[in-house]
């Protein structure tokens, strides 16, 4: 768990605390199941986004700690929960870590609907032996579901502040804040087991105790189920295991006994806060939905029209609009001052060649901006409204049917809008085989930063079939995962784990978080833009423009850059671009895959002719496609390679990045000669 606050800000651990009890700084995390808001709580009381999503996970694993404004209080969103378990080693890190660095408090975050599903969490929670407060969110639902809440009664029962609020419509947020900012530890109430159970608690925590060890109620139930991890943290000695094993008995299983209570204590607090006050006519509404978009025959022809209209806007007669209204508005930005330098000033060639090829590629990237904003802002919204929880439900049908495994379709998903978060997401897979294969998948995905690559080649050679063809791209990428998937299982003999996912409640998006998402897609995209494509375009440009004797040279086949190009050209001659000027710009595609649109503009362009039409004159229809292929399968940037590393290991980095080159290869050669026999027929 990263604890950084803000942006380039001290750490918690070396940032000295405040002076003074009221001073301390108060660590708050946001907790709760899947779809319960959290992260737009978290961007109400920051005022920055958190990726949201409506599955256990992809909320950014290594979630950063943000400020609340002008507050002594930081908070970090965490990702959702699977069904309200809290992992083991979680749980501890928070009990041992968090209050050694001010004061620690847990919000505990629930969709208003779902309180019956949600309590099971709170109740884990409250044995962690920290402070507490429960926040009801979604509240602006409940009439249309028919449903009051006795937040009173909750609060008494569970014995830690209840709050309820409508993060969406900002209902109870200032409120909020000044109880996170004023926050008193305040002991939660212990909820009782049968007396058998307590007994057990009590006997183990005796010889805890003789040991000088620190738990906490929660740690006491886990070593009752015979959670290893929480067992070894203890580091007991062989008597003192055997005597817990005594306790604990064969007879029976105690984590199953404990879930049932929990479940049974949970039932008897909804039935006392929890009332009906008309049939509940919104859980009608959701079924009746449910039938139409998860149904046995119409759930998949709905979801590819779903695909397939947002690929339209964001790519059809909306998009190009968009981006060749952007394309102008930026070339006569940058046509005017340019020409003044050059015209009127007088700079010299180098200047001059300089000029147009750094801000052309910059521009060239640029243009492509609104169409990634339209695709991803439409999938965004269908994560708000809750459909995609149900896109990934009945894929999970198909995929495991071919061999894919269900629970990897999460972090898959994720992987079209950024490799990097996609494999950090894995994480919430349970075992190691099933963890590695869907990171090993994940490249495969089409990640958004691929989205102006492809639409470079298709505004060039297929402009009327835009869509079509950017559906088509990304199906392949699917195709191309699940036939690696059926024969990595087939080799590995990964069992099949069924996707658990929690339902979300159909919602309509919220225009503030809409706002915030794009705002941050824009964001970190002109980041990108502006350190590495710009970067790499001037590395390009001096490459291209001088030789090894570093002379300024007109024929840029002489260059730095084309020597270098050559030596791997020869590898791509059979898929149809086997020149340097393509080999560059793939290489520099491993930096970032925009990098390959400013390179190209840098290599191909010149001042008189268009990307467009210097793409024409130099690929066919069949090369292009070829390269698109390529582009597609071919190892991810940098970022996702180290991230890759991390997460599974530097070998296991090195054989993806090689399965990667020689699956793009191969099926760069296959388009290239299946579609010269289609066009010449």
């Amino acid at each position: 768990m990263k604890t950084a606050i803000g942006n380039g800000r001290d750490t918690l651990e070396t940032r000295a605390d405040k002076q003074g009890g009221t001073d301390r700084e108060i660590q708050t995390i946001m907790v709760g199941l899947s779809n319960a808001g959290k992260s737009e709580l978290f961007e109400r009381l920051t005022g920055e986004y958190s990726r949201p999503g409506n599955w256990s996970g992809t909320t950014n694993v290594d979630s950063d700690w943000r400020r609340m404004p002008n507050s002594r209080a930081v908070v970090m969103d965490t990702p959702g929960l699977d069904w309200g378990h809290i992992p083991s080693a979680l749980a501890c890190q928070w009990c041992q870590n968090l209050p050694n660095h001010g004061t620690a408090l847990l919000v505990n975050a629930h969709d208003a609907l779902s309180l019956d599903r949600s309590l099971y969490l709170t109740t884990q929670l409250l044995e962690l032996n920290l402070p507490i407060m429960v926040v009801i969110n979604m509240i602006d639902l409940l009439p249309s579901a028919g449903i009051s809440i006795d937040y009173c009664s909750l609060e008494h029962i569970l014995g830690v502040p209840v709050l309820p609020v409508s993060a969406r419509n900002n209902v109870g947020i200032e409120k909020l804040k000044k109880m996170i900012d004023n926050f008193n530890s305040v002991p939660s109430k212990t909820l009782r087991y049968s007396s058998d159970i307590e007994s057990k608690l009590s006997a183990i925590q005796k010889i805890l105790d003789l040991n000088g060890c620190q738990y906490n109620r929660f740690m006491l139930t886990k070593v009752l189920e015979g959670d290893l991890s929480v067992i070894k943290s203890f580091n007991l000695n062989l008597n003192d295991l055997r005597k817990i094993d005594k306790i604990r008995g064969t007879d029976i299983n105690y984590e199953e006994k404990i879930n049932e209570e929990r479940h049974k204590i949970c039932e008897d607090i909804y039935k006392k806060v929890v009332k009906r006050t008309h049939p509940d006519n919104y859980v009608k509404l959701t079924r009746k939905i449910d039938q139409i978009l998860t149904g046995r025959y119409t759930a998949f022809p709905v979801f590819f029209l779903i695909m397939f209209a947002i690929f339209y806007v964001s790519f059809g007669p909306i998009g190009t609009v968009c981006h060749d209204f952007t394309k102008n508005m930026i070339s006569r930005g940058i046509e005017y001052p340019v020409n003044f330098l050059i015209n009127q000033l007088h700079f010299n060639e180098i200047f001059s060649s300089f000029t147009m090829a750094v801000i052309g590629g910059l521009s060239d990237v640029i243009s492509f901006l609104p169409q990634i904003l339209l695709l991803l802002g439409s999938i965004g919204i269908l994560e708000d409204t809750g459909y995609l929880a149900r896109a990934a439900f009945i894929m999970d049908k198909i995929m495991r049917h071919i061999g894919l495994s269900g629970k990897a379709f999460v972090p898959l998903l994720m992987g079209f809008g950024c490799s990097v978060p996609a494999i950090l997401s894995a994480r919430i897979l349970r075992t190691e085989q099933e963890r590695k294969l869907t990171i090993y998948l994940i490249p495969f995905m089409s990640c958004g930063a691929k989205i102006p690559v492809y639409l470079m080649f298709l505004n060039a050679f297929f402009p009327k079939y835009k869509s079509l063809m950017m559906f088509s791209i990304y199906l392949l990428g699917i195709l191309v995962s699940v036939l690696f998937s059926f024969v990595f299982r087939k080799m590995n003999k990964i069992e099949e784990n069924p996707i658990l996912l929690e339902m979300p409640n159909y919602k309509m998006p919220s225009l503030r978080n809409s706002y915030l998402r794009l705002w941050e897609h824009c964001k970190d995209f002109l980041e990108r833009v502006g350190v590495i494509i710009l970067g790499s375009s001037i590395v390009i440009w001096f490459m291209q423009s001088f030789d090894f004797s570093f002379n300024f040279i007109e024929d840029s086949s002489k260059s730095i850059l084309a020597s270098l190009g050559n030596l791997i050209a020869p590898i791509f001659s059979w898929s149809g671009f086997g020149n340097w000027k393509a080999a560059v710009a793939l290489i520099t595609g491993l930096l970032s895959k925009e990098a390959i649109i400013s390179t190209m503009s840098v290599v191909y362009r010149s001042d008189n002719i268009s990307l467009n039409e210097a793409l024409l004159a130099n690929f066919s229809r069949s090369s292009a496609l070829a390269m698109i292929v390529f582009i597609l399968l071919y190892p991810p940037c940098v970022s996702a390679f180290a991230t890759f590393r991390k997460e599974a290991g530097l070998s296991s980095a090195c054989i993806s990045f090689v399965i990667n080159s020689l699956i793009a290869l191969v099926f760069s050669i296959l388009t290239f000669g299946v579609s010269n026999l289609l066009f010449s027929m």
